[in-house]
């Protein structure tokens, strides 16, 4: 494919009757952080969410290249504190819940940096198997115990795997799940590769999520799909699976984790009460009808007005706001609501790997944490709002000083009192 191509049918059941519900315009790639050299070449693509009626589905019609958007890849896991210790916690679930280690294969879809697949094999699994586009971050793992595969996974590079490797007992997939254009074809890959009693794990954020905390910061290209249970069941039961588990955890502001199996698999035969309650409650909440997703696009749109005028406030002021969070949440933000350089001095990210480069579209510049000592701004946005008592901890030593946090989400508002947890 070229860079960009517009999808004119669902993704999962090829349906035409789609309905449009927001439209961000043309937007820089989320995750495209750049250079001043790299400003006059940088492209924008459309920006488009739609809801299919027919299978629930709630996606994202504008399909980028992958290589574009994976193949150098800045967002390494293994930055973040909580997501450390989220994954362990992880692995310490299923590995003895779902496999006898020393005769099993696990196999991860996305495995960044090796954060999960680590822990999994602190677990004496066989066989771990790491699958990954981004050759940059692939190279940091460097564990003798992880075999890794640098592309895409595929259903051809599933039937590689199991012709050398066998069937995986345990597939994972954390926050990628959402991010792939042939999603059918990946999941067919998936259902060939899975052990008869095999049960693939995922996260990705959750719908329900997005919906009730108004989370628009979670569209943008590389997440094409936004997961119900409802929606879900649909598509995996095309490919004779079953969803027979689920559940709720915080990461990322809400995601959820999705047991799936084989239809003729022994977890098939017991679909857990947790599952018949969710199906329950999407369907009382309107997950499969359009105006609930029409409503939710109005409330949004309010919330960029607040916080432009929050924005604008300061400025007029003369007061400083810098950022925190140099992420594709962060920039789906900054672009929708229409914030610059004019209303955000810097950002801060605490990947090093970012500073020095730009935010897409906006151009704002990525920087160490130390600025916040040597230029103390008045307001410190927390665009990773999902983790502000963890960035509270870090800049402890500004908000002694007076410095003052904002959010943008899930509302537009000073944090008063922050709860600030020490660095681990």
């Amino acid at each position: 494919m070229n860079n960009y191509k517009a999808r004119t049918t669902c993704a999962f059941c090829g349906s035409r009757d789609l309905e449009n519900i927001i439209d961000f315009g043309n937007v820089a790639l989320a995750g495209g952080f750049l250079k001043p050299e790299n400003f006059p070449s940088e492209q924008r693509f459309p920006l488009r969410v739609h809801f299919c009626r027919e299978c629930y589905a709630l996606q994202v019609l504008d399909i980028i290249n992958p290589d574009v958007l994976f193949a150098d890849y800045f967002y390494f896991s293994s930055a973040i504190q909580s997501l450390r210790d989220h994954f362990i916690d992880y692995a310490d679930e299923v590995v003895p819940r779902f496999l006898d280690p020393a005769n099993s294969t696990a196999v991860e879809i996305g495995c960044n940096d090796g954060i999960l697949l680590k822990p999994i094999a602190d677990h004496g699994v066989h066989k771990v198997i790491g699958v990954d586009p981004a050759t940059n971050i692939v190279r940091t793992i460097n564990d003798p115990r992880i075999t890794i595969v640098n592309t895409f996974f595929s259903s051809a590079v599933a039937e590689q795997i199991r012709a050398e490797h066998g069937p995986a007992q345990l597939i994972v997939a954390n926050n990628v799940y959402a991010h792939i254009p042939e999603i059918n074809d990946v999941t067919r890959g998936i259902a060939g590769l899975l052990d008869k009693d095999g049960v693939f794990v995922f996260e990705v954020h959750y719908l329900g999520s997005v919906v009730k905390g108004l989370q628009y910061d979670m569209i943008y290209h590389e997440h094409l799909y936004y997961y119900s249970l409802l929606s879900l069941e649909n598509h995996m039961s095309r490919h004779g699976l079953v969803v027979f588990d689920v559940k709720p955890v915080s990461i990322h502001g809400g995601s959820m984790r999705f047991y799936v199996c084989r239809k003729d698999g022994k977890h098939a035969r017991k679909v857990s009460a947790q599952v018949h309650r969710l199906r329950k409650e999407e369907l009382e909440q309107g997950y499969n009808r359009v105006d609930c997703f029409e409503q939710f696009a109005g409330e949004i749109a309010r919330r960029k007005d607040r916080l432009m005028a929050l924005l604008e406030e300061a400025r007029e002021k003369g007061l400083r706001v810098a950022g925190y969070g140099a992420s594709g949440r962060a920039n789906t933000i900054i672009q929708y609501c229409g914030i610059t350089g004019n209303h955000i001095d810097y950002m801060i990210d605490d990947s090093s790997a970012k500073w020095g480069y730009y935010t897409p579209g906006s151009h704002i510049e990525v920087v160490s944490r130390d600025h916040l000592a040597s230029k103390p701004p008045d307001y410190l946005l927390v665009f990773a709002w999902a983790y502000l008592n963890e960035i509270a901890g870090k800049c402890r030593g500004y908000l002694e000083q007076g410095g003052r946090l904002l959010t943008p989400l899930p509302e537009v508002r000073q944090v008063s009192h922050p709860r600030p947890e020490r660095d681990r």
